[in-house]
């Protein structure tokens, strides 16, 4: 079945309790309470598992007013709007759909469980769900852990895939950067705030959302989730980025077969709010806008 919601701005809590009350108007134990942002279910056991996994509240904002469908993926500090300057820059060209990762925007209430990949990558396959149709074609865009995430959620398969792939400041293999170096909680919460300061990140993630997710994925390569990129790819850096060095970024070339890899000069890692003009242009080129 094709689900399409193209609000504004969206949390679509309304069009969520009709879904419910259209699919589970059989049960006898329904109660739906909004309160503000705030959606809560009384189920049975098995009924709550499965509205907990495909119906949770989602913090997703809605820019332009294209044709061209973009899925944008924010980094492990930020909040989907890090990608407002660039989509307000192609608004007449795209429909840019940013959702907020758990720990982030209204998203806030969330616990170290859900700082994984796999739980990021589940968000973006409802948000596939929520405002892709059946055989409609879209773009899928990450900035710096927001590439990682994008690569989990293709290599699960468990969404439709995107035509196209744009990937900006990071890198297959999170294990040889070094976002954070601290190991104690004090210290990479103090670092964490360092960072968010450096890169002059104005709408930022939580602090201990951040410390949990880095713990988590530290670690972790996305060198094998490189095979399931089959779409032509968009790969563009900052020459002078320390978060993700150029020399990791070009392995990208090596990793995906249909690669386009732009490094911009004197650049670094905040590339969608620093050289929003030169990000916007590499864009528009690749997915032939003009």
């Amino acid at each position: 079945m094709s689900r399409k919601s193209e609000p504004e701005t969206a949390i679509l809590l309304p069009a969520i309790v009709k879904n419910l009350k259209r699919k589970y108007y059989t049960t006898n134990i329904f109660v739906a309470h909004i309160n503000s942002v705030n959606l809560f279910f009384h189920f049975n056991r098995h009924q709550s598992q499965l509205l907990n996994r495909h119906y949770s509240p989602m913090d997703t904002l809605i820019h332009g007013t294209g044709p061209v469908k973009i899925i944008a993926i924010h980094g492990i500090q930020g909040t989907n709007r890090v990608w407002l300057p660039l989509a307000r820059q192609l608004a007449s060209h795209c429909t840019f759909i940013l959702p907020n990762l758990p720990g982030r925007g209204e998203r806030q209430s969330c616990s170290e469980s859900d700082m994984t990949l796999e739980a990021f990558a589940t968000v973006i396959e409802d948000t596939v769900h929520q405002y892709i149709n059946d055989g409609q074609p879209y773009i899928l865009a990450g900035w710096s852990m927001g590439v990682s995430v994008a690569l989990a959620f293709l290599g699960r398969k468990r969404a439709a895939l995107p035509d196209k792939l744009i990937l900006l400041s990071g890198v297959p293999d999170i294990s040889q950067v070094s976002w954070f170096t601290q190991t104690t909680p004090a210290g990479l919460l103090s670092e964490i705030q360092e960072r968010e300061q450096r890169l002059k990140l104005q709408d930022a993630a939580d602090h201990h959302a951040v410390m949990w997710t880095w713990q988590s994925i530290a670690q972790r390569s996305l060198r094998d989730q490189c095979q399931s990129v089959t779409m032509p790819c968009l790969v563009m850096s900052g020459a002078r980025d320390e978060d993700s060095p150029l020399l990791l970024v070009t392995q990208f070339s090596d990793l995906i077969a249909d690669a386009t890899v732009l490094t911009i000069e004197n650049a670094g890692h905040s590339l969608l709010t620093e050289n929003t003009d030169t990000v916007s242009a590499g864009v528009t080129d690749f997915l032939n806008l003009e």
